[in-house]
């Protein structure tokens, strides 16, 4: 992904409340999309260049823990990463057009750090091993990106 400043990414909103994250020390070249959330934890904020058009686009998305008081292993629908216990949340995106009654949901990296873990770079790693080589992830994860903001009118 290509460096972006944060008058770009409120433009992308064009909401004048939106909260931007800190960009001091992105590591831009291993981001397929900017992901971030909210301090309060509801929402979850989705930066990215649209496929079809090249230009930036975002979405607001909300954001429900999935808390959990067993011990569980949970998977990331973007990265494929599997988590210990309590990494993932539920995150919805209305469906453009729909005033809000339609939600498309996945589950993903509490974080939304997927771009990041696909290529092993934070750490704890996976608890699958995956014998997929990184292009292949980090095309698979984009394929799932354009499919979910596609569904919801989003691209």
């Amino acid at each position: 992904m290509e460096p972006i400043n944060q008058d770009e990414i409120s433009h992308v909103f064009g909401v004048s409340q939106v909260y931007l994250p800190d960009l001091v020390g992105v590591d831009w070249d291993n981001l397929d999309f900017l992901g971030w959330v909210h301090p309060s934890g509801s929402q979850a904020y989705f930066v990215l260049v649209s496929p079809e058009t090249g230009r930036l686009t975002g979405a607001i998305l909300s954001r429900k823990p999935r808390i959990s008081y067993r011990p569980r292993f949970e998977m990331c629908s973007l990265c494929h990463h599997v988590h210990r216990h309590n990494g993932t949340a539920m995150f919805t995106l209305p469906k453009k057009g729909t005033s809000g009654r339609h939600l498309i949901g996945k589950i993903l990296c509490k974080d939304l750090d997927c771009s990041l873990r696909i290529r092993n770079l934070i750490e704890p790693s996976s608890y699958m091993v995956e014998t997929l080589y990184a292009q292949a992830r980090v095309w698979r994860m984009q394929k799932s990106i354009h499919q979910w903001l596609k569904k919801a009118k989003r691209l």
